[in-house]
């Protein structure tokens, strides 16, 4: 609080942290998250479900009257505060950064440390369940050649019954979370994530700079810096129909994984966290010019 009451040449704020700021960088929709997470298996937790209406308001306040300027990771994320909380201001599309090209750990090295088989074609699931956990179970169920390994500090019990009675447990592999992915990439074929809501996706970034293909829904703010078909497969949110037709044939042509991966790394080349931050900072200099 005695930060904020010196005089400042701008104020820049991470999402609602402040009842104002010149400006916000807006990196979810809290309306638009709450309502495509609405049907998720584990549902939301309790802090969402009893406080989740109120952040919604007074995000909205906020980026509607409480801010001059916003910055965005995705034009989904724009539209969506234009359609959910009818925000005018203008909004800058600057897109994250790619993580800087890796070189993977070795892959049998990583496989017997999360116990995996060696000679299998491991999919990879990280981070919140409520995204695509069960879309992804079904989908693996429906292609008998493909292993899942799941890495998240989601609540996992519901999505555990959910491949019992798929009949896929001896094929999924739970890991409660790791300090660091890198294993995880390394032993894996290619990660899905067939998100129901991103305002961008790090993880699909962090996995095409480690070189691995991706099957990714079209709600991923950052599929609108990719190409389909090429370093991604995109599908639809919630169909796990689109899912296990990519996971079928990408699990059956080896080639093609392969130029995938190539065209992976191509992509996390095109951009960097340095160009995050002077495109940031050309703003600065046009909103305190603007004062």
């Amino acid at each position: 609080f005695a930060v904020m009451r010196r005089r400042h040449d701008l104020i820049h704020t991470q999402g609602w942290n402040t009842t104002s700021a010149d400006i916000a960088t807006a990196h979810i929709c809290i309306a638009a998250w709450r309502l495509a997470n609405m049907h998720a298996p584990a549902g939301s937790g309790f802090g969402e479900k009893v406080l989740g209406w109120y952040v919604e308001r007074q995000e909205r306040n906020f980026y509607r009257n409480g801010v001059r300027h916003i910055i965005v990771p995705s034009n989904r994320v724009r539209l969506d505060l234009e359609k959910h909380y009818g925000v005018s201001v203008e909004a800058t599309v600057i897109p994250h950064g790619f993580p800087e090209a890796v070189v993977a750990p070795p892959r049998e090295k990583c496989r017997r440390e999360l116990q995996l088989p060696q000679d299998v074609f491991v999919a990879f699931y990280a981070g919140d369940a409520r995204k695509g956990l069960d879309v992804t179970l079904r989908a693996v169920a429906d292609v008998d050649a493909i292993h899942l390994l799941v890495v998240s500090r989601s609540k996992l019990r519901s999505y555990q019954s959910l491949a019992s009675q798929l009949g896929i447990e001896n094929r999924t592999y739970w890991v409660p979370g790791l300090p660091d992915l890198a294993a995880a990439y390394a032993a894996s074929d290619l990660l899905i994530h067939p998100t129901v809501y991103d305002a961008f996706g790090l993880v699909v970034a962090e996995a095409l700079a480690f070189g691995l293909p991706v099957i990714v829904s079209r709600e991923a703010g950052i599929t609108e810096l990719l190409e389909d078909r090429r370093s991604v497969w995109l599908v639809r949110a919630g169909s796990a129909e689109d899912c296990a037709e990519a996971l079928r044939i990408l699990s059956s042509d080896r080639r093609m994984v392969a130029e995938f991966a190539s065209a992976a790394k191509e992509a996390a080349g095109t951009r960097t966290w340095n160009d995050v931050a002077a495109e940031t900072m050309a703003l600065y200099e046009k909103v305190a010019a603007e004062r």
